[in-house]
């Protein structure tokens, strides 16, 4: 009897850090009964938070795979996320009304959408920030031969 395999894609590890992070599951977005965000999303937003943090301070070569802390990739990908998805909302913004009846907005969340996102882009900036400065700390040292020549 022939045994049939059916592929089965793996989500890698920051994905699913992203996803719980962000709380971007089936089940806990009740008003859109999916998740917010694709695999594909998820992974360009990572591409994305190590670009940003290759051209903040001193340029570094950093990839995905290479990024020094996991944490400080999930807010710099969260970061762009949800600045993704204020521009999304700020172009889709409208207003309904009928009537005697309280207006309802389509898409209006554009505001809070975007402070989450200087949130998180502040706070992974300036977690780059300091992976930068104490990556240096060693050439600082008095013992390091390049430092004596800094000191003179």
């Amino acid at each position: 009897m022939p045994v049939i395999a059916t592929p089965v894609k793996q989500e890698s590890g920051i994905v699913q850090d992203i996803r719980l992070f962000m709380r971007d599951f089936y089940d806990k977005n009740p008003l859109h009964a999916d998740i917010e965000f694709t695999d594909d999303e998820i992974n360009a937003a990572c591409r994305h938070a190590v670009d940003l943090a290759n051209v903040l301070g001193r340029p570094t070569r950093y990839t995905v795979s290479s990024f020094p802390n996991n944490y400080v990739l999930m807010l710099g990908a969260a970061g762009h996320l949800t600045k993704s998805e204020a521009i999304r909302q700020l172009r889709n913004q409208s207003q309904f009304q009928d009537g005697n009846i309280q207006g309802v907005g389509m898409d209006e969340k554009y505001q809070y959408y975007m402070q989450l996102s200087q949130s998180l882009t502040s706070e992974f900036s300036n977690h780059v920030t300091q992976i930068k400065i104490t990556s240096n700390i060693h050439i600082r040292a008095f013992r390091s031969p390049l430092a004596r020549s800094f000191v003179r």
